[in-house]
């Protein structure tokens, strides 16, 4: 027989519940996909965080404390496209666990789309064969269905069908009357119905969900009687103590909810598990309240006491006008509760998405950027828990003074020094735009908190183009400028034919910006390129090695800004005269001297190896910068051997001369 277990919000030790689980015997091995919600809404924050990184880290914690023997699988949707309905993806099939390839899966979804959390389910079922044998589904979803499903006529079929079908469901950050709209899911099909606010709360639902599937059968739930003792009168937000006794079955857990609602209503709750007393939080709504001790098995009240919520005492004081999109400091005093910020929002703006804000825990004042809006706005003390507004002030958000100083014209890829007044504020940016290709803009940026003037790099797009003062909340540009971009002056003087390998030395104009570079380029194998280069900022002339493949090849002048190619000049590489003149044998292990004719370039060296060795295999040598004749240590092996003339630029050999190394002489 299976239960459907209510929950209140709360947290549990996933180590403890595990510890717990191995310890029972015997142990089933369960099969179970995972059905993750992964549509927009996932982008959504949690005190600060966005849900979809909560989800990541509490499923790697999660899957590492799991038995070796689930198997589990994934499932995902609305993280592919938007608006589509069908955007359902078995991720992960189910399998023993691939603990790091599950984790890399679950950090790759990035949310996008809709919530067929309906569909999705019947498609886990599917994958699970649930008509054929136990199928077992644990659903996270933050959000209700938004493809014309109905979830409850689905439990039915899949009930109804089934051989041994389950769904449990946990809703994560979902208001009450969402989270209804989903639980019978669980219900129809004797799951578990769970609800998660946060990331420790997620963690012990999961955990929860697993353990109905890796047990054998729940144990007997014992009823009783049972007592509570809690204060009077607590604050709004605040933490407080419950004492308790009763039967402490699995589950058990004390809660505080409204008084009068209905006995499966949620509030905020700890497991007796944790310990007595009980630590809870008292709910954000001022007035009577009621404390209840319920059974983690059929949701029983077996307790009540009525207790009472009094409001906190809060207050804001922060200047009458702020300029937009600068800080305010603003002071305040308040419960400073888990979550508790302080926000600014335009008057007339939707209250349930305030997104400029700082958490209270930060400090006192609490430092807000405004809006870029102007007009009248408020300053609000927003509680953690439920974002419920419980102070505002009135603020009046004005406009910046914003302008930009620079020359009419800059060369492509130049640094132009752009003077500016503005807000200053934390990511503005003063940037060059140009339109680019397939109507994309083109856009070269500073931060105006790097100084001023800024030194921004042009586009290397000719033509007119755009300096723009843009505010880093939003993106918005507060103020523009044109600029015309001319085409840089280049060219290149160098010799017709070098030697392989050799420096090349090549006299320049250009704009010399930052990693501009002076190439030589030669066709290699594959038709992929041989690139030798030297930046300009290292001088004029500049020094550049060629290539060793002989024939046509190119000196280029490439811009740093794109690679993009602004000049060119022919060159043609030659083979080097390389030559060895050494004895013909010599006592193995002694230093032998080598008279060389080659080109001479950085790097190049000579070695004595034994017969056969591969090229690319050097021993001990000499380098020929050091002389001629050049004294080399010769293997300690007596044999054939063989002097070679290596090239610094690859280690190509130039030459080879046999040579006889004897075992020495014994004194």
């Amino acid at each position: 027989m299976k239960f459907l277990r209510p929950f209140c919000l709360g947290l549990l030790s996933l180590s403890l519940l595990f510890s717990q689980l191995r310890a029972q015997a015997p142990e089933v091995s369960p099969r179970v996909l995972i059905v993750l919600d992964a549509s927009g809404s996932m982008w959504g924050q949690v005190h600060g965080r966005p849900k979809i990184e909560i989800a990541r880290e509490v499923i790697r914690d999660f899957e590492g404390s799991l038995p070796a023997n689930v198997e589990l699988g994934l499932v995902a949707y609305g993280h592919r496209h938007k608006g589509d309905c069908n955007d359902i993806e078995l991720v992960a099939p189910v399998d023993k666990l691939d603990r790091k390839g599950l984790v890399k899966t679950v950090n790759a979804l990035q949310p996008k789309g809709k919530t067929p959390l309906t569909s999705a389910v019947e498609f886990a079922a599917e994958k699970l064969r649930y008509t054929e044998q136990k199928a077992s589904v644990i659903l996270v979803t933050d959000g209700e269905e938004t493809c014309d499903r109905d979830p409850c006529e689905a439990a039915a079929k899949l009930e109804s069908l089934g051989l041994d079908f389950t769904a449990h469901v946990i809703a994560f950050d979902l208001t009450d009357k969402a989270a209804r709209s989903v639980e019978c899911l669980a219900k129809t099909t004797g799951g578990q119905f769970l609800k998660a606010d946060d990331a420790a709360s997620l963690a012990d639902a999961l955990t929860m969900a697993m353990e109905a599937e890796t047990k054998p059968a729940p144990e007997e739930e014992k009823l009783g009687e049972a007592t509570l003792e809690g204060p009077a009168t607590v604050v709004m937000g605040s933490t407080f103590e419950v004492k308790w006794t009763g039967p402490n079955n699995r589950g058990d857990h004390i809660c505080i909810v409204p008084q009068g609602t209905d006995d499966r209503a949620f509030g905020n709750y700890a497991y007796t598990i944790r310990g007595n007393p009980s630590q809870l939080v008292a709910l954000i709504q001022p007035g009577q309240a009621e404390l209840r001790y319920v059974t983690g098995i059929s949701g029983k009240v077996l307790a009540r006491a009525p207790i009472e919520i009094t409001k906190a005492v809060i207050t804001l004081k922060a200047a009458e006008q702020i300029i937009a999109g600068g800080k305010i400091p603003v002071e305040w005093t308040g419960p400073n509760n888990h979550g508790d910020r302080i926000g600014i929002a335009m008057k007339d703006a939707d209250k349930t998405a305030i997104a400029n804000y700082e958490y209270t825990v930060r400090g006192n004042p609490a430092l807000v950027t405004a809006p870029l809006t102007v007009g009248e706005a408020e300053i609000h003390y927003i509680a953690g828990q439920g974002s419920q507004i419980l102070e505002s002030q009135p603020v009046k958000i004005m406009p910046a003074e914003v302008s930009l100083m620079a020359v009419e014209t800059v060369v492509a890829g130049a640094r132009l020094k752009i003077d500016w007044t503005g807000p200053n504020n934390n990511a503005d940016r003063i940037a060059i735009v140009s339109a680019g290709p397939n109507g994309k803009e083109v856009v070269n940026y500073e931060y105006t908190v790097r100084g001023n003037p800024a030194a921004v790099t042009a586009p290397m797009i000719v033509g007119a183009a755009e300096i723009r003062y843009i505010a880093g909340q939003g993106g918005k540009t507060l103020a523009t400028r044109p600029v015309t971009i001319t085409e840089a002056q280049v060219s290149l003087t160098a010799p017709d034919r070098v030697v392989a390998g050799a420096e090349v030395s090549v006299e320049w104009t250009g704009p010399g910006n930052q990693s501009d570079r002076i190439a030589i380029v030669s066709p290699g194998a594959n038709g992929k390129e041989v690139m030798n280069y030297e930046y300009t900022q290292r001088g004029n002339p500049v020094k550049v090695p060629a290539t060793m493949i002989l024939g046509a090849a190119e000196i280029r002048y490439i811009a740093g800004q794109g690679g993009k190619v602004l000049a060119t000049r022919s060159l043609t590489i030659e083979a080097s005269k390389v030559t060895l003149k050494g004895p013909a044998s010599s006592p193995a292990g002694t230093k032998v001297a080598i008279d060389w004719e080659g080109p001479d370039n950085r790097g190049d060296r000579i070695t004595i190896v034994m017969k056969g060795t591969p090229d690319d295999k050097i021993e001990k040598y000499g380098y020929t910068s050091w002389g001629n004749p050049l004294k080399v240590e010769a293997p300690k092996s007596a044999g054939e051997a063989e002097i070679r003339y290596l090239s610094g630029q690859g280690n190509a050999v130039l030459a080879r001369q046999p040579i006889q190394l004897m075992q020495p002489a014994e004194e």
